[in-house]
């Protein structure tokens, strides 16, 4: 009986070394996740700002934004394009990165999840720069194929992100200005969109 045993254990452990049934394997990524580099730099803040877009990943898009309760980071400000402002005048006092979760969430909702979305920026130029804060400005096409027929689904206009390192060694968008540039007629800044999907 020992020698059977031995011979079934030594069976055993052949079989098992040939085909790595014990082996531990590298796990798999989940299928939809979006890899974002820390942004220890503030290049990178538009480079996962562009991504959070792409991928229309909400938690992305809000790491890239100042956030006082996470980041112990100064308050995120939002001003909008003047035209906006001044149709949705009440609406922006005190917006916060709430208002911007909601505003995105929404009009996510609303954009099939086959259908690319974008965020091209061009022209863009860094000033101000210090080891602790930088400008950014740039012009930008937003594309978000929602489908709400009532509301432009590309957003093109101007931006300045003041740009700061946080405590924790990322950089992240403290005061974003929204404008609309003096040759475009439409008014349909970024700032139209967060207004209309932001209930």
């Amino acid at each position: 009986m020992k020698y059977l045993f031995s011979i079934v254990s030594v069976l055993f452990a052949l079989f098992c070394d040939s085909c790595s049934i014990l082996e531990t394997r590298t796990p798999e990524a989940p299928a939809n996740a979006v890899q974002y580099d820390p942004a220890f730099d503030y290049q990178t803040v538009l480079v996962n700002l562009k991504k959070s877009i792409q991928f229309k990943d909400p938690t992305g898009y809000l790491r890239c934004l100042s956030d006082t309760f996470n980041q112990n980071a100064p308050l995120f400000v939002f001003e909008p394009s003047i035209e906006v402002l001044s149709r949705y005048s009440g609406l922006f006092q005190g917006w916060s990165i709430n208002q911007e979760r909601v505003y995105f969430q929404n009009i996510l909702s609303k954009i099939p999840s086959d259908i690319n979305t974008e965020l091209k920026l061009s022209n863009t130029e860094y000033d101000g720069i210090t080891p602790d804060s930088v400008i950014i400005q740039s012009d930008y096409i937003l594309t978000l194929p929602h489908t709400m027929s009532s509301i432009t689904q590309v957003a093109s206009g101007g931006l300045r992100f003041i740009v700061k390192r946080q405590k924790n060694g990322l950089w992240s968008i403290q005061r974003w200005t929204d404008f609309l540039h003096a040759n475009d007629t439409t008014g349909e800044t970024w700032s139209s969109l967060k207004a209309q999907f932001n209930n």
